[in-house]
């Protein structure tokens, strides 16, 4: 029991890595079809990852010893149906005038060792009919599938990585994990009466996909500099008399001027997040309105802000006068003070879906292009 606790410990610690890498896809997925991110339908996928997670560990590790595996040179198999049932038969010492000792048919490692394995399977099968939505036989073909993976991985050693097998492939978890997804799809059933179908989590989805949120706007703006970051790099390479920043001024510009044009009011990041810019009066702004909109964006939150700062540090270094160094001091940290509180304010507006200043002067504004079902 306390390998287990192990193993499933290092699941634990292996889950934030992996969640790290799945994130960014599963919310541009989302909101690419949807428009929003539902907390429910993250908590179930979140958790079905951790149980894939929690399984393959159970399964895989402990992995052998150097001096273990410098033994290993064999591929064991175990290919007799049902042979489990023969095995808990011969574990358990039952003596029918003793009634305490049918216990021994239940108490036993090789009951424990399969009962285990039809618990760990059921979840898959709960998943699979609830979330997934896969009908009955597809849960069960899934199940024999993710099984069979595991049998495999561990009769070839870890896809090779050793000589020989580390554990037995048996043919007995493939029938009983098979079995447990099985029972995972019968056990779906009611508890189905209870929680909201997939499709409602859907509706759901679509209904606030309509409102254009904060988040949804930040993760299009990560996407999107994602791209300028690499059209800043190309400029770097062709244009090798420009500074690094002016490279990323002339990427930024670019970049947000003529995409929009050619793509109906859409970037990359606006087209992985379902949303396209577009006139405040309707329909699609001026070709001008896009070079606006964002040369006052990037330019009031970013631009002047570096170069002022710039002059300041100037400032600071021409100085000679030693009793002026903590006035320059002072107005450097009074101007990021007042920034930070501008795009505070800015933050808060945009989160009350309130228009900011770029978008009353480019009379431009983004709205979802999910439609409501």
């Amino acid at each position: 029991m306390n390998q287990y606790l192990e193993i499933s410990f290092q699941a634990v610690v292996l889950f934030p890595f992996v969640v790290a890498v799945f994130t960014l896809p599963y919310i541009a997925y989302n909101y690419h079809k949807y428009g929003s991110v539902l907390s429910l339908k993250v908590i179930l996928v979140y958790s079905f990852i951790f149980y894939i997670l929690c399984m393959y560990c159970l399964v895989i590790l402990p992995l052998p010893s150097p001096e273990k595996a410098a033994t290993l040179h064999s591929h064991k198999m175990q290919l007799e149906p049902f042979l489990f049932v023969k095995d808990i038969l011969k574990r358990s010492h039952i003596i029918k005038s003793q009634p305490k000792t049918w216990l021994t048919l239940v108490l036993n490692k090789a009951f424990l060792v399969n009962i285990l394995n039809l618990f760990l399977a059921i979840p898959f099968g709960m998943y699979l009919r609830y979330y997934f939505k896969r009908p009955f036989f597809q849960t069960v073909l899934f199940s024999f599938l993710l099984s069979l993976f595991f049998e495999i991985t561990q009769l070839t050693g870890l896809y090779f990585i050793y000589p020989g097998s580390y554990r037995l492939f048996d043919v007995d978890d493939l029938i009983v994990n098979t079995f447990g997804g099985f029972l995972g799809y019968i056990l779906m059933g009611p508890l189905m009466l209870l929680l909201p179908s997939r499709d409602e989590l859907d509706e759901i989805s679509y209904r606030r996909g309509v409102e254009v949120s904060l988040m949804r706007r930040f993760i299009a703006f990560l996407f999107d500099m994602f791209f300028v970051g690499i059209m800043t790099i190309l400029c770097e390479f062709l244009l090798r008399n420009f500074t690094l920043l002016s490279s990323f001024e002339i990427a930024v510009l670019a970049y947000f001027s003529v995409f929009p044009i050619l793509f109906k009011g859409k970037t990359f990041g606006k087209f992985i997040t379902s949303t396209a810019i577009f006139s405040i009066e309707g329909g699609r702004p001026p070709f001008y309105a896009y070079f606006l909109r964002y040369l006052l964006f990037f330019g009031v939150y970013f631009f002047i802000p570096i170069h002022l700062r710039r002059i300041l540090e100037n400032f600071i270094l021409m100085n000679e006068d030693p009793s002026k160094d903590m006035a320059y001091a002072t107005i450097e940290l009074l101007t990021a003070l007042l920034y930070f509180l501008f795009l505070l304010m800015a933050i808060i507006k945009s989160a009350r879906h309130r228009s900011l200043f770029y978008e009353r002067c480019s009379k431009t504004v983004i709205h979802s292009t999910v439609k409501e079902i």
